[in-house]
């Protein structure tokens, strides 16, 4: 709608709507009746009403809840909304608002054709008609391909229908997630071992393992892909390398505050740790204290899955290959172990 259409429409319209479109539009959330009043001195719910519905037939307002306390509001329509809204017929109004209120979620054609009240061949015609106009478009979800889930013309499906980054032409790319799997292991690995010296380990201390933020920085920054990915998606490749035992996780604490060198793996009260995993998330990244800012760190495993989980493998000893000829008084004995005196002394 051009200005000087937009000038003209509200010229058609009384003073006392236009007085309350303008307070409606200063409110881009949406406005009660209450503080409707406190504005217009004299006027009642009564003739706020009146008028609102009036303004609402003409497409200038929605109305809506507000916030929890789910009082009835009003929030202003963009010029652009209600001149594509202006020329509609009630169904197709009807039809429109059902798929505006799912957003980028899209609603599904049956449930759009009950909940409209509509005629089946009438709601086929509607949707249709506003397909034909781009006001309305339909979407295949990935999970549900056989069906049709319809949203506003011009909005992006959010990542539930298309699957997300993992996804393509609604197909899941396996060979591009192993290859970025691949990569983004290799840099674990890089970040679990010292380099220079070969089979050395880090210290209980060490606390530079890399977080899924540190692994998305690094995916950004390297060009792998040209796909853009969140951290929770990098969540969903770290969480498929663990599952597979190809790394393990340590609890970092207070990696934005505290002691950041202190990590701590117990839970208290035999709290579960697939509970805790789904209950504190921060941005995709599994965290125990939103507070301390706990994250989990990812360490490379090597060997298997079983082996690396058990805290035997993370001193000398759980690694030495004459361990079994160990014993006090032997010529090999924990006495005189130089590599296990260096590695209490790192701790």
């Amino acid at each position: 709608m051009s200005k000087r259409a937009s000038k003209q429409a509200q010229a058609a319209l009384t003073t006392e709507e236009q007085t309350l479109l303008a307070i409606v539009k200063a409110h881009p959330k949406g406005v009660d009746i209450e503080d409707i009043k406190i504005q217009l001195d004299g006027w009642n719910d009564n003739d706020i009403l009146t008028h609102m519905n009036q303004l609402s037939s003409k497409q200038y307002v929605d109305f809506m809840t507000l916030g929890k306390t789910g009082k009835l509001a009003f929030k202003a329509r963009s010029a652009e909304e209600a001149s594509k809204t202006g020329g509609m017929k009630d169904e197709e109004r009807v039809i429109y608002r059902l798929v505006k209120e799912a957003k980028n979620s899209g609603i599904w054609i049956k449930q759009l054709k009950d909940r409209s009240g509509l005629h089946t061949q009438l709601a086929n015609t509607v949707i249709k008609n506003l397909e034909k106009k781009n006001i309305i478009k339909w979407v295949k979800p990935v999970k549900t391909p056989h069906k049709k889930v319809y949203m506003l013309f011009e909005l992006d499906p959010s990542t539930e229908l298309t699957g997300g980054a993992w996804y393509t032409d609604n197909e899941m790319d396996m060979d591009f997630i192993e290859q970025l799997s691949t990569q983004v292991y290799k840099y674990i690995v890089m970040k679990s071992f010292p380099q220079k010296v070969k089979d050395a380990i880090y210290p209980p201390s060490h606390s530079a393992y890399p977080s899924a933020s540190d692994i998305h920085k690094f995916i950004s920054k390297s060009g792998l892909t040209t796909v853009p990915l969140g951290v929770p998606d990098v969540q969903a490749l770290l969480d498929r390398l663990y599952y597979d035992g190809k790394v393990t996780r340590i609890l970092k604490t207070g990696a934005r505050g505290g002691d950041p060198d202190r990590m701590d793996t117990d839970f208290d009260d035999d709290e579960d740790e697939d509970e805790f995993d789904d209950d504190f998330r921060d941005g995709g990244e599994r965290v125990r204290d939103l507070d301390k800012g706990d994250v989990w760190m990812y360490k490379a495993v090597k060997g298997s899955a079983l082996e690396e989980r058990n805290a035997w493998t993370e001193v000398p000893c759980g690694r030495c290959p004459v361990r079994e000829f160990c014993k006090e008084g032997g010529p090999v004995n924990p006495s005189n172990c130089r590599y296990f005196k260096d590695w209490l002394a790192a701790s």
